[in-house]
């Protein structure tokens, strides 16, 4: 039995000890941890001994002639490390006993070399020996930093059988040899021990296979009922997915036994499931933590899931995998297809990742190494001979370049949905499924993809699944004085969107018509404007190839422009499902077919598109509409105010200004455009009205509406400085038209109109009692007269115009889009 002090187990692998200072890291973490027990040290190879151990193998095999100098300068390393981590009073002893070590590593790659071969037992003797040169040297450097550290060589406790290169551990005998050896140590001792290998009972080295420090480790830990077992590696713990496939995945704080499994199994590399074996009986905890950033929390792995939070822990990648596909139609009903298919597989020995058959029993798939792909085809098909013969089996035939992508969690059991919303995370982003498979246990389902679209799969996957903040990509397209007040808005909200909303809005790139800037990494809003100056050849061809390329999910276009060109781009976008937001109305008031188009294609391809400040800026016009109609309202009537520009003149008029001065006012404040014709000949509010009476249900063209133009025909051509001289000439008619609209208790204001499927934009008398009648400034303003609101018409009002509501529309549109999936 164990003794009563606490064990504590720490694991370091070879880059924790590639070098002396990495040494004396650990050596201050393990000195500064756990004093109140034992504390036993495993330690693997200095980082790259064992592949230089076997390259050394390999060349003695070829009779290179090199090897020896491969075994110089290992033995200088070693050497060095021990003159640096040793104390003067020990380092001849240690200096003895490594030249003794690697006297004993020639003569073994000299017997490789007058062989010409190496049998899996003397490539164990070899590989071991890596290990036995750096304990004692890891040893020695906690003596030399006043800790009572000793070395021991595992091969001593740990019993295997003779399966060399990943030998099984006798367990009754090495459990026993364990406690026997560390039954003298007392509390606040250090044993160093060797990791990775053992021994048979007839004292022959073996060594543990993939990852058998940790294995050791795990093993050393079971025997002596440790408190915890630590494994020092060089990420932060087990991280949400694959760094190189999602640059944002973290570190999981908690795992469940079953779900690290299940993550060893799908690729998950600081992990091996044989590591958890020996852990599980005892339910002792296995923490992963990090040498380079020991202030990390890391990863716990136990039997306790009370308190783990979300149903998806990870998402996980299988690559270089290939399907083999059984396909016929002779197989229904005949028990044992699958099982002849997998044994004769087995009997190659042969890995078989996932299995999948179709209910109607036509086709049995399996995924296997790529490298076994081949084989595995030749084999099922020797195996079911005479079905091909006969014609029950139709083809056998692989698919190679896959990739299997998994989900996992151990609280994704009797959840309903999950599995529909990775397929559809899949299915959204373009992603094919080739084949499917789902545990018994509900910890884990797995898509066969191809190995093109893995890093696009496992990223979606990562994002739908909330594993980070909720997080959307957003391109801007436009850098004016709309997209400036975006930026800046999004500048000031960025912190209260992450911590309200869990809302992460990374921006990926901007463009204008010269340049464009793309980080996918993400461009801080700060330093958007100048990243856009340095950035590369703009225009909308250069940002749609980005675009196609860049592939991101939950990618939004913000298209803060004016253009035509852009707006045309429209369906492409939505059929790769971006989303869109906009306040360009040029794409909803091109002809019907298109503003169709692009209707079903967002709803096919169930991606949002939101133009609520096409018209009215930040107000809720548009979304005010649709909530009236989807209610089951009708409309009778729209009419708006909808230029806040003609607005100001309007009211400018009336309250005595003349016509040509209140607008060379508005242009000096900013509320016209560049050229004030753009506002009065009324093709913004065209636009505006057009768009309402399409998403009021009616089929109408920009050509349909019957448009008062405020300009005179003589000016609507002559150069801007001419025109602005010569609005002096209007200033009569309207002096004249506002003063008898007031003699009759009226006003004037420029008016959409939609009623009984006629289309205007006129110039209007407006009575006193009239909603229109308040209306000041440059306010819009909208009145729906609809079934339920007939006596009392429903009215939005407020300013719909101006850089900062039009931003603030655009961001409330960007957080809608977000939650509902973009």
């Amino acid at each position: 039995m164990p003794s009563e002090r606490p064990v504590y187990v720490h694991k370091f692998g070879g880059t924790s000890v590639a070098t002396a200072e990495r040494i004396r890291r650990a050596v201050d973490l393990v000195s500064a941890e756990d004093r109140d027990g034992l504390r036993i040290v495993v330690v693997s190879a200095l980082g790259g001994v064992t592949d230089t151990l076997l390259e050394a193998i390999d060349l003695a095999i070829a009779r290179a002639g090199n090897h020896g100098e491969i075994l110089r300068e290992l033995g200088e390393r070693h050497l060095a490390v021990a003159e640096a981590l040793a104390s003067d009073a020990e380092r001849a002893s240690l200096r003895g006993l490594l030249e003794a070590k690697m006297l004993e590593l020639t003569e073994l790659l000299d017997g490789v070399y007058l062989l010409r071969e190496c049998t899996d037992r003397a490539r164990d003797a070899v590989l071991g020996l890596g290990e036995q040169l750096s304990a004692p040297m890891v040893a020695a450097a906690f003596r030399a930093a006043g800790q009572d550290a000793e070395a021991v060589d595992t091969r001593n406790i740990i019993c295997t059988d003779a399966s060399f290169g990943e030998a099984n551990v006798l367990f009754d005998e090495t459990n026993e040899r364990v406690r026997a050896r560390f039954a003298s140590c007392k509390k606040g001792d250090i044993v160093v021990a060797t990791g990775f290998i053992a021994s048979t009972v007839r004292k022959v080295s073996t060594t543990l296979g993939r990852s058998g420090s940790d294995y050791t480790a795990a093993i050393i830990g079971a025997a002596l009922e440790a408190e915890h077992v630590t494994i020092w590696t060089d990420v932060d713990g087990v991280l949400s997915a694959d760094p190189r496939l999602v640059p944002e995945a973290f570190a999981l704080p908690r795992l469940s036994y079953r779900e690290a499994a299940e993550l060893a199994y799908f690729g998950a590399e600081v992990l091996h499931s044989r590591t958890m074996r020996p852990l599980l009986p005892g339910n002792i905890p296995l923490c992963i933590r990090n040498t380079l950033n020991p202030s990390a929390p890391g990863t716990l792995i136990s039997k306790d899931t009370t308190t783990m939070e979300g149903h998806v822990k990870a998402i996980t990648a299988i690559r270089d995998v290939a399907v083999v596909m059984l396909e016929g139609t002779g197989f229904v009903g005949i028990p044992g297809i699958s099982a002849r298919a997998l044994t004769a597989l087995a009997a190659r020995g042969i890995n078989v990742f996932l299995i999948a058959q179709a209910s109607s029993e036509q086709s049995l798939c399996t995924v296997v190494r790529a490298e076994n792909a081949e084989l595995s085809a030749n084999l099922i098909r020797e195996e079911f001979e005479l079905e091909l013969v006969r014609g029950d089996v139709g083809r056998v035939y692989t698919m190679e370049q896959c990739a299997i992508v998994s989900v996992v969690g151990d609280n994704m059991r009797q959840r309903p949905g999950l599995a529909g919303r990775m397929f559809s995370t899949l299915g959204r982003d373009g992603v094919n499924v080739l084949a499917i498979a789902q545990g018994a246990a509900e910890t884990n389902i797995s898509a066969v993809v191809s190995d093109a679209e893995v890093k696009h799969a496992v990223h979606a996957l990562h994002d739908e699944f909330a594993l980070v903040r909720h997080r959307v990509h957003v391109f801007l397209i436009g850098a004016g004085v709309v997209g400036r007040a975006l930026l800046k808005m999004l500048e000031n909200q960025q912190e209260t969107l992450l911590r309200d909303l869990r809302l992460n809005i990374q921006l990926v790139g901007l463009s204008n018509t010269r340049k464009m800037a793309w980080d996918v990494g993400g461009i801080p809003f700060t330093q958007a404007l100048e990243s856009l100056k340095n950035g590369a050849k703009g225009g909308i061809d250069a940002v749609m190839d980005q675009l196609r390329e860049g592939r991101l999910h939950r990618m939004m276009v913000i298209d803060a422009t004016a253009s035509e060109e852009v707006a045309s781009q429209y369906p492409e976008l939505l059929s790769r499902s971006i989303s869109i937001i906009t306040p360009n109305k040029r794409a909803n008031t091109q002809d019907q077919s298109f503003y169709e188009e692009l209707l079903s294609t967002a709803y096919r391809r169930q991606v949002p598109y939101l133009y609520e400040t096409t018209v009215g800026a930040g107000l809720p016009v548009i979304s005010t509409l649709r909530d009236l109609i989807r209610s089951g309202d009708r409309v009778i009537r729209i009419e708006g105010v909808f230029s806040g520009t003609l607005a100001y003149i309007f009211y400018s008029m009336a309250t005595g200004m003349k016509f040509s001065e209140a607008v060379r006012t508005a242009r000096e404040k900013g509320y016209t455009e560049p050229d004030p014709r753009e506002d009065l000949q009324g093709e913004d509010v065209a636009r505006k009205i057009l768009i309402l009476a399409r998403e009021a249900g009616l089929q109408v063209e920009r050509d349909d509406i019957a448009v008062d133009s405020l300009v005179p025909p003589p000016l609507r051509e002559a150069p801007l400085a001419e025109f602005m001289e010569r609005t002096t000439e209007l200033d009569a008619e309207w002096e004249e038209r506002i003063g008898e609209a007031a003699g009759a208790g009226q006003r004037l204001q420029y008016i959409g109109r939609m009623e009984e499927g006629r289309l205007s934009v006129q110039t209007r008398c407006i009575e006193q009692g009239s909603p229109f009648a308040r209306l000041d400034g440059s306010n819009n303003m909208v009145v729906y007269t609809t079934e339920r609101y007939l006596d009392n018409p429903l009215v939005v009002q407020g300013p719909g115009a101006g850089p900062e509501v039009t931003a603030a529309g655009i961001l409330a549109d960007l957080i809608k889009a977000a939650e509902l999936g973009a």
